[in-house]
């Protein structure tokens, strides 16, 4: 008995170690991240096998009166809102007042023909077809929005192809209404932010016009900031309460891990529903879609993950449900991309040791070198815009300057460069690429035109 109770307190000492070990190594990695970023402050949570086990903050939440992140400073999800919707829609479910598999047409009773094959699943994981792009005149209500929604055609045929945008969580908004029978952020509380006990969790509320606008006063909100001509500025975006289900909720690193601990058990949510939640609808042109109900789904390193970043890196949550781990980063400063949950779980899941593609026969190696040439300069923080088609001038430049130059901060110059996709399409040419930037290995998924010109690119 006296041997096994040493060899119990020795393991125990042996995890607390490792665990220290592994807290070291996150410190240092989100330390230096925010140094090359530009971030004030930051929270991570870890939690393993519905425990938590880390629950840090850096820095500083508000630069003008110099306070401290703490665990319970409120940040900005932003589009990181999302799998709360999902998980309110799986906790509908599983009381009686709606499933993902049904019409949207039972709960809007105006919807037009068009709507009819349209599920509420569809709406949630961005395939429904209904357009984003909705007029409609100031001091609009939902039911205003879905009615001039309905007026447009769709986009695609529902379920055929996947496109993140707003408009389909509009509609979700009016839909979740009707079966609660409630708004949706009464519902929020209801069905997910009670349940779980969060503390920190709300909405700002914003009312007014686009010049002058009020929110509530929430306590102990961390300031956002961004990061221009050398200097921070502070920053602020328009939550609109109408797109409430898709981005705008505020909440800390200390509710965001009892979220997490949740995930890892079935008093929450049963297992079924969370299956349901996190299932890649087959689509119509083929393949899998890549969002769940309000989840973003992906393979990292071989292992199956869900989650959601949102601001486009004010927040970024990641989700191992084999695993059982969670790792959630939490940020204020705006020009990030979302990159740091990820760089967080290959501290506990390192990646598997590179092997390069042998790759395929390239027809243009001029266009190979024209891209080669583009991810340099972007290494070296340029953007040449020569390279770049009309469309990716107009459309593609501004976004990559402000969101997708971050990423190549926290990459080393490629050593290898190998082609492995070159195909037609209808807007011209995709190409991918496997590239080895030191011990990291990306995949550049590249859209061109005909003439080799880039209309935009994106770590896949």
């Amino acid at each position: 008995m006296k041997y096994r109770l040493i060899r119990t307190l020795l393991a125990c000492v042996a995890a607390a170690a490792s665990a220290a070990a592994h807290a070291d190594k996150v410190d240092d990695y989100l330390r230096a991240q925010m140094a090359l970023n530009h971030v004030p402050g930051a929270a991570v949570a870890i939690v393993r096998d519905g425990k938590v086990v880390k629950l840090q903050t850096y820095g500083l939440a508000n630069l003008e009166w110099q306070q401290k992140v703490t665990p319970d400073t409120r940040f900005q999800l932003a589009s990181s809102t999302k799998p709360f919707t999902g998980m309110l829609l799986a906790r509908l479910a599983e009381a009686g007042k709606l499933k993902l598999d049904d019409s949207i047409a039972l709960y809007l009773k105006d919807a037009p023909e068009a709507w009819k094959p349209v599920t509420v699943r569809e709406l949630a994981n961005h395939s429904s077809g209904i357009p984003d792009q909705v007029k409609t005149k100031d001091g609009a209500t939902l039911d205003d929005y879905v009615a001039a929604a309905a007026a447009l055609p769709l986009t695609h045929a529902p379920g055929e192809s996947s496109e993140y945008g707003i408009g389909g969580y509009n509609v979700l908004s009016k839909v979740i209404e009707v079966a609660a029978g409630m708004p949706y952020t009464e519902a929020l509380v209801k069905y997910v932010v009670g349940p779980l006990g969060l503390r920190d969790t709300a909405f700002e509320n914003a009312t007014g016009e686009p010049n002058r606008r009020s929110v509530d006063v929430l306590p102990r909100r961390a300031s956002v900031y961004d990061w221009s001509d050398g200097r921070h500025v502070n920053f602020s975006f328009f939550f609109g309460p109408m797109s409430y289900d898709a981005g705008g909720l505020l909440t800390s690193a200390a509710d965001l891990a009892k979220v997490a601990v949740a995930l890892d058990g079935t008093r929450f949510l049963r297992q079924e529903s969370k299956d349901a939640m996190w299932w890649q609808q087959p689509l119509g042109k083929g393949g899998v879609n890549n969002f769940g109900a309000g989840w973003a789904v992906r393979e990292i390193n071989g292992h199956r993950t869900v989650g959601h970043s949102g601001g486009p890196a004010l927040s970024d949550i990641l989700h191992f449900p084999k695993e059982r781990a969670t790792f959630i980063v939490l940020t204020n400063g705006q020009s990030l991309y979302p990159y740091l949950a990820q760089g967080v779980s290959e501290l506990y899941f390192p990646p598997p040791p590179i092997v390069m593609p042998t790759g395929i026969a390239d027809t243009r190696p001029a266009v190979t070198a024209e891209l080669r040439a583009m991810i340099a300069d972007a290494l070296a923080g340029k953007v040449d815009e020569s390279r770049f088609s009309a469309g990716g001038r107009k459309d593609f430049v501004g976004p990559m300057k402000t969101f997708l130059l971050p990423f190549f901060r926290s990459l080393k110059g490629f050593d290898e460069f190998v082609l492995v996709i070159d195909e037609p399409k209808e807007s011209g040419i995709h190409r991918q690429y496997r590239a080895r930037h030191g011990s990291k290995a990306v995949t550049w998924d590249f859209g061109l035109d005909a003439e080799g010109k880039i209309n935009g690119f994106g770590p896949k």
